[in-house]
């Protein structure tokens, strides 16, 4: 049987429809290649947004450390507000010092009984602590010991008119020395006469009256 010829028409439609179908898959090509390209992008961009949103949350948490570091800072100034009163002033205070057994042996110690009076006129603040009054035993010219010679923590008053804080500081009969040291590792002093004086630290121009007393 004779094979049948096709004829230049059909031909023709046939390349046609190939060439037709081929650009119809290389476009469906372009579109999914764009999809993925589409996806990819705004993966991305989600996560630039999250690292953005990460770093404003990092930036928002230093804030709050270095605000509360503030907060710390300004704690005494906090109280200052709070209460509404200002820091008291040479004019305000008065200081008082008492010795009621001035004498003591070697290696012994002494009582001496401290006072902070207010005499001015209205509230007002101070630091109420061994740092702040000072008791300062001298003999001549030669400070031997100091109250403050350790650090301590402010213990801060709030006084009206009339107002007074009594404390007691204990004198081991010892030497203070460039560097804190506990008392039983201080040496000890010779006996003599010394002299006890209450200074405030912030100015030495509030003093109470001198104490002697005898170390035997």
């Amino acid at each position: 049987m004779a094979k049948r010829r096709m004829s230049e028409k059909k031909r023709r439609m046939y390349r046609r429809r190939r060439i037709a179908a081929a650009l119809l898959a290389v476009l469906f090509l372009l579109v999914c290649a764009g999809l993925v390209w589409g996806v990819g992008a705004g993966i991305r961009a989600l996560r630039g947004g999250d690292g953005g949103q990460g770093a404003s949350t990092s930036a928002q948490q230093t804030t709050k450390t270095k605000s509360k570091d503030k907060d710390k800072q300004k704690k005494d100034a906090g109280k200052k507000r709070s209460s509404g009163a200002p820091d008291c002033d040479k004019g305000d205070l008065a200081l008082e010092l008492a010795a009621p057994d001035p004498s003591t042996g070697v290696g012994g110690s002494i009582d001496f009984t401290v006072t902070i009076r207010h005499k001015g006129t209205g509230s007002c603040l101070v630091d109420g602590s061994d740092g702040s009054r000072v008791l300062v035993i001298t003999s001549g010219q030669d400070t031997v010991w100091r109250s403050d010679a350790c650090p301590v923590g402010a213990r801060t008053l709030l006084m009206a008119t009339g107002d007074k804080d009594v404390q007691t500081i204990t004198w081991h009969a010892d030497r203070s020395q460039e560097s804190c040291q506990p008392d039983q590792k201080l040496p000890r002093v010779k006996a003599g006469s010394y002299q006890a004086k209450l200074v405030l630290k912030a100015d030495s121009n509030v003093v109470s009256q001198p104490v002697p007393v005898m170390v035997q």
